[in-house]
């Protein structure tokens, strides 16, 4: 508790020269002093709003054995980090009770507050502080989202976990919204560093919407194509992505026609202006839809990483956009090389995982068989002599795996999904998921999980990209295998199963650690991410 006192001093002067008799009259006195059990000072609480309440109940301890209410004034106040409360129109708003006992609904915005207990001793004037901090979250704010087919109109149902055993679900939460948003497709969540950069794609057959950070509604208003400097009629996103810890972070996105757009993210304002679809500027290309970015710092091997990973569709080659570059180059490596970047092959799917090293599946066109290649991006920056010089960049990507994926089926797997923690490779087939160990290539793939009437949907590993803002079982569940199926038996309203996987090592058998079940009619799931400071 931060003590604040207020200290008059008086100091009377009857006469020029004082007497002796004058010296040891003035009479002291100990000023009561405050501290407090049952409340934590610095300690971070989080809460869910319109879920929890916040219920302090902070006991006094007096010096002078004054304890009773009546005895002080009591305030808590809550401050949005960040904020200046200075800008603050109406400081009242700053304060949300006058009582000892705090009991009430969290009602406040989702973010990160300073809180403040301040305790006044009626008789002295004097003040007491206790500083803490408070998490506001909410079901809409992070959570998975799980998009679901309703009769051709897009559903959405949230599933928040608010402990580690403790979990809020929500169904079809557009189901009052008169707007519809089209028959879904798919859901994409890019992750920025900075605060507010992320981004929650919901991609039909009508649009694509960048659903609202709070309550993540989908309408005309934030529809994607209001990014783009010619305003298209509309943009339907194949694949996206975010650079992390680059020079130049950018937004990389691929649409319906196949266009690469690219958006600094940097420059604020800035926009989606002109398709890219050109080798340094040159050659045109038709890309794969998957977008390539590292998650990882690359803080000991250099600045950061190169901003984007592309592959060239046309000429079956990997691309890279380079730090501060208008168009993609074919890519370059460093270090032992274990495949060429013109691989002759067709990506099937990419993956970017949390360590930093981006998966990829490529499939020979000859004879369908499926290989695995991962790659590091790494750049470094030198700074000019001067500070106005312009610094020089070099790049220096490193591959990391590369080899043929042996497995029942794998020529016609349907989905696909790779760990982030061991070399795991899941995939689809015959309703069945196998898994195949990139450490190990010479043994073949594993039948794992089966679900007898029942249609597998959905299947990833999410990457969970804000790692410190997350606790460590929150970050466990970037580790887990998830599965979305349908049940056979239900109604479309409720056939909708979700479940969630621990991964052992050394391909030991999973084990469930999470069940979903009455959701609706799964198309998709993705998690959206709280920010670094919500």
């Amino acid at each position: 508790m931060v003590n604040n006192k207020y200290i008059l001093v008086i100091l009377g002067m009857l006469t020029l020269f004082s007497c002796d008799d004058d010296m040891g009259n003035y009479n002291y006195s100990d000023i009561n002093e405050v501290s407090l059990s049952n409340f934590e000072s610095g300690r971070l609480y989080e809460k869910v709003a319109y879920v929890d309440r916040l219920d302090f109940d902070p006991q006094i301890v007096s010096t002078q054995n004054k304890n009773d209410d009546g005895s002080y004034e009591y305030q808590w106040k809550l401050i949005p980090q960040g904020k200046d409360f200075r800008e603050i129109e109406d400081t009242t708003a700053l304060t949300i009770s006058r009582e000892r006992k705090l009991d009430q609904l969290v009602t406040m915005k989702p973010g990160l507050y300073s809180g403040f207990f301040i305790v006044t001793d009626k008789d002295s004037g004097v003040s007491w502080t206790t500083p803490f901090q408070l998490r506001v979250r909410s079901i809409t704010s992070e959570g998975w989202m799980i998009l679901c087919d309703d009769n051709g109109k897009s559903r959405m149902d949230i599933i928040f976990n608010s402990t580690e055993t403790e979990d809020l679900i929500a169904h079809d939460i557009w189901k009052e919204n008169s707007f519809n948003p089209g028959k879904p497709s798919h859901l994409i969540f890019n992750y920025r560093y900075n605060v507010g950069g992320a981004a929650s794609m919901l991609v039909t057959d009508k649009n694509t919407y960048l659903l609202d950070v709070i309550d993540l509604h989908a309408g005309e208003d934030n529809e994607i194509k209001w990014q783009f400097g010619a305003s298209p009629e509309k943009v339907l996103v194949k694949a996206a992505g975010m650079s992390q810890y680059a020079i130049d972070n950018n937004w990389t996105l691929i649409d319906q026609n196949d266009d690469i757009y690219m958006m600094s993210l940097n420059t604020y304002g800035s926009l989606f202006e002109f398709p890219i679809n050109k080798i340094d500027g040159k050659e045109p290309f038709k890309p794969s839809p998957f977008v390539g970015v590292s998650y990882d710092s690359g803080y000991d091997t250099g600045y950061g990483c190169a901003p984007t990973m592309l592959y060239d569709a046309t000429h079956r080659q990997f691309l890279v956009i380079r730090n501060n570059a208008s168009y993609p180059s074919v890519m370059t490596f460093e270090k032992d090389k274990l495949f060429s970047a013109q691989t002759g092959r067709d990506m099937v799917y990419l993956e970017n995982t949390k360590p930093g090293t981006i998966f990829s599946l490529l499939k020979d066109p000859n004879n369908g068989d499926v290989y695995f290649y991962g790659i590091r991006m790494r750049a470094e920056y030198t700074e000019g002599a001067y500070w106005w010089e312009e610094g020089t960049y070099t790049e220096f990507n490193t591959q990391e795996y590369y080899g043929k994926v042996q497995g029942e089926g794998i020529d016609k797997a349907t989905k696909y999904a790779i760990h982030h923690l061991y070399p795991y490779i899941f995939y689809v087939y015959n309703n069945t998921v196998y898994q195949f160990d990139m450490g190990h290539p010479d043994e073949t793939a594993k039948p794992i999980l089966s679900f007898p009437g029942e249609e597998i949907v959905v299947l990833k590993v999410n990457p969970f990209v804000a790692w410190e803002a997350y606790s460590t079982w929150e970050r466990q569940r970037g580790n887990h295998l998830v599965i979305g199926t349908l049940d056979k038996s239900k109604g479309d309203s409720e056939c909708g199963i979700m479940r969630a996987y621990d991964v052992p090592n050394l391909m030991e058998p999973l084990t469930m650690v999470k069940e979903y079940r009455g959701l609706g009619k799964i198309v998709d799931i993705a998690y959206k991410e709280r920010s670094v400071t919500r």
